[in-house]
């Protein structure tokens, strides 16, 4: 996993690039600054993950959760139809659940309004 903090508060994650997600993300845990998480990927079960990288996620996730809750506005994933949007929302209720934030999908026109409401809200 890849994070791009180049254009913070908006934080990229994506599959393209090398692997940085620990140092990025332990980063942005010691600036101590609201951030929101974006993605154009759909998380999804089939995709294949190295096994070892989840269970280094998953690990880190778990020792950095109450941290990240506080500094993690939340994560939109940018999809191309309302329709699609829609229909994410159940499926990405859990990941809000398990990562303690809001976890949401949004149309590329609606992304700064979801941003700032996630920054407000806070």
């Amino acid at each position: 996993m890849h994070i791009d903090t180049s254009h913070f508060p908006r934080v990229w994650i994506s599959s393209i690039g090398s692997s940085n997600w620990e140092s990025q993300l332990d980063s942005l845990l010691h600036q101590s600054e609201q951030f929101v998480l974006l993605t154009r990927e759909v998380p999804n079960r089939d995709q294949e993950v190295d096994k070892e990288e989840r269970k280094r996620f998953s690990l880190w996730l778990k020792r950095n959760r109450e941290h990240l809750k506080r500094v993690c506005a939340g994560n939109i994933v940018i999809v191309k139809s309302p329709a699609v949007a829609l229909s994410l929302r159940v499926a990405l209720a859990p990941l809000g659940k398990a990562f303690g934030y809001p976890v949401r999908a949004a149309v590329e026109d609606s992304i700064e309004s979801e941003i700032n409401n996630l920054l407000e809200a806070r």
